[in-house]
């Protein structure tokens, strides 16, 4: 037995890389959204996910475990011997498939803003590919998107966590594209279909809810910015369709000013206020800007001393002016297009930011011993 990570065949898009999204969706689902991991009770029972065991039906895999777990519901505790029991049951279901028997098992606390403990089980070196996705109830207009979407999963070895990230992440973006905000999807099926070279069939439902249109943001604790700029980032009109990716965009691209300007623990948080008679949205964002900070030391490690005069003669943001988060990533980026350093150390490099709070400034260190 080794333990088994999930691998993603595809780059999520904003979902996994906007901390706004996340936020977003908390609120549409539950109205309430919690971005910290939560503890879990001692023994408590966590959900069992069959990765890839698409030979069999949910309930098969249940009823032969019970033979050794004769209580088990689909989840287990965190600790004792039940996740052994377990594996001994998947490997003797495929043992009588004739199938590669080990089994591979990792806990699986599931995406970085939202905590969601699993037992993750996958038979080893399946290979048994995705020959489609097929959605129910999606709108006409969106099926050519959805299917570009999935191009990211066919042909690619099917596991159950990937498509479900892939389609709470992608798909519903496609869908928050076309003012559907509140939209919710999940794997109905995953199965062989004989008619796809025996390969797996994937069926998604999704609920799309309601299509809303923009009716304004409305900010609070910013004093930095004035609201009317901070409107503008989200290149929406009252009355235009709710692209939520275009909503995404626009909190991130304020957040970024916000860096900028040296507000690096500033904070956005947005909470969506829909209206289902009038189909508008109403977006209350609150805003924590912190202290301003002001650039400290710039240090350069693992370079002779003349590498060192150099790239300090060459760093642009001195020592008491504002400090701007997003000017190192540009400085690197100018060292690269000038031949300095080659495109694959930057890769390698791990810079270190180093915040003294009292005296509010940002010290910098690249170190090139990598």
């Amino acid at each position: 037995m080794r333990n088994y990570i999930p691998k993603s065949p595809f780059t999520l898009s904003l979902a996994a890389s906007f901390v706004f999204f996340i936020l977003f969706a908390l609120f549409a689902r539950d109205g309430a959204a919690s971005t910290g991991p939560a503890k879990i009770a001692q023994q408590q029972s966590i959900p069992c996910v069959f990765d890839n065991f698409v030979w069999f039906k949910d309930q098969e895999i249940i009823n032969e475990i019970r033979n050794d777990l004769p209580s088990f519901d689909g989840a287990a505790p965190e600790t004792g011997d039940s996740i052994s029991k377990i594996l001994g049951a998947l490997e003797r279901m495929l043992k009588k498939k004739g199938l590669p028997k080990e089994v591979e098992y990792v806990f699986f606390s599931g995406g970085g803003y939202q905590y969601r403990p699993e037992h993750v089980f996958a038979a080893r070196d399946a290979k048994i590919p995705v020959c489609k996705v097929v959605f129910q109830n999606s709108p006409p207009q969106m099926e050519k998107e959805l299917e570009q979407a999935t191009k990211a999963l066919v042909n690619k070895d099917y596991s159950k966590v990937i498509t479900r990230s892939f389609v709470e992440g992608s798909v519903v973006q496609v869908y928050r594209k076309y003012g559907y905000l509140r939209a919710v999807a999940r794997i109905m099926s995953a199965e062989l279909d004989q008619s796809c070279r025996n390969n797996v069939v994937v069926k998604v439902a999704a609920e799309p809810g309601i299509a809303y249109a923009w009716d304004r943001a409305v900010w609070s604790g910013n004093q930095a910015l004035s609201s009317q700029s901070l409107d503008a980032a989200i290149e929406l009109r009252a009355g235009d369709l709710a692209d939520g990716p275009k909503i995404d965009a626009g909190l991130q691209a304020a957040a970024i000013v916000y860096r900028k300007l040296g507000y690096v623990e500033s904070q956005i948080a947005p909470k969506p206020d829909f209206d289902d008679i009038k189909r508008r949205i109403k977006l209350n964002v609150s805003i924590t800007e912190g202290p301003q900070f002001r650039m400290g030391n710039f240090i350069v490690k693992g370079v002779p001393e003349d590498g060192v005069q150099l790239l300090k003669g060459r760093w642009a943001l001195k020592a008491g002016a504002v400090y701007d988060a997003s000017y190192l990533d540009d400085f690197i980026k100018k060292l690269v297009d000038d031949k300095l350093i080659p495109p694959d150390l930057v890769r390698l490099l791990k810079p270190e930011f180093k915040l003294d709070r009292q005296k509010l400034t940002v010290d910098v260190i690249i170190d090139f011993k990598v």
